[in-house]
């Protein structure tokens, strides 16, 4: 996979990262899915690392932009999702990264479940594009950053959580039923994106601040809170989310458990990572001195 992803060094954030992304988006993959053949895997790590590098493109990392080029972006994304080719030449940031995804998306037709959570993932797409361009606009200055209240029903839907879910679903369903599972999964995908959202943002805040983008910790901090006070309330918020989530996973219907258990350990797994380490520089030798450390 990592040979697959070589032609777009576009998508890493420092042109030459492919393998610390890919070691924990794969890892992550596994983690959510431990019974799944090593294919889908590789799919899945190689769909999470395609999507965070639209993700440093569209926070301007790799390219400045507008909030109209955010949700053009994603539009592009839709139509080639939908069997359009890829426009341009594939050189520039955006274009790679438009490119890598057409090619992901020929792997991804060839699932069973492809066809009946197609209209889900485009929806997805488009709705992801929206959300980073209302983004785009506070971290620029265009408005005024939101209120923490404000803040998260956008912030959980730019994490690319349910983006990344709805083709997983598409991947691994062994009996798909497409917009029936999702109505039901929806209000789970929500609660556990918020979940993933804010934990990464305790992470990240430091970095974020030097980048100006809004970050619920940050945005606390705007109300006069204390960096310390402000991660404890949003600590303190990941423990009332998870907690909604247990909940609201062990509600999901019976045929539903495995994508339950999946959401389950998805949002465990990754949860714990962003509460311990930063993945935007975390290197292949960073996870091998980890394990090794574990082993101990």
């Amino acid at each position: 996979m990592r040979d697959f992803l070589r032609p777009y060094p576009a998508l890493f954030a420092d042109g030459d990262s492919s393998a610390s992304r890919l070691a924990f988006s794969c890892l992550a993959a596994a983690a959510t899915f431990p019974r799944a053949p090593r294919r889908r895997i590789a799919d899945l790590g190689a769909l999470s690392t395609i999507l965070f590098g639209v993700d440093d493109i569209t926070d301007r990392v790799a390219q400045d932009g507008t909030d109209q080029d955010a949700g053009e972006l994603f539009r592009e994304l839709s139509s080639v999702l939908s069997g359009a080719p890829p426009e341009g030449g594939g050189t520039r940031p955006v274009e790679q990264a438009v490119h890598a995804w057409h090619a992901w998306c020929e792997r991804f037709r060839t699932y069973e479940g492809a066809a009946a959570y197609l209209p889900e993932l485009a929806r997805q797409l488009e709705r992801t594009g929206e959300a980073m361009a209302r983004e785009h606009v506070w971290a620029t200055g265009g408005r005024p950053w939101p209120s923490y209240e404000e803040y998260l029903p956008n912030a959980l839907v730019t994490f690319l959580y349910h983006t990344w879910w709805s083709a997983a679903l598409a991947m691994c369903d062994p009996e798909p039923a497409g917009t029936g599972a999702w109505r039901a999964l929806e209000p789970v995908t929500d609660l556990g994106a918020a979940c993933l959202r804010l934990a990464n943002d305790v992470r990240t805040f430091e970095r974020e601040r030097g980048e100006g983008k809004p970050n619920a910790v940050l945005i606390l901090e705007r109300t006069g809170m204390s960096t310390e006070a402000a991660v404890e309330r949003v600590s303190a918020h990941i423990r009332e989310l998870n907690a909604e989530f247990a909940a609201a996973i062990a509600g999901l219907p019976a045929e539903l458990a495995w994508a339950a258990d999946g959401q389950y350990r998805c949002v465990t797994f990754s949860g714990g990572w962003y509460m311990a380490r930063d993945t935007h520089a975390y290197t292949v030798r960073d996870l091998a001195a980890d394990a090794e450390a574990h082993r101990r």
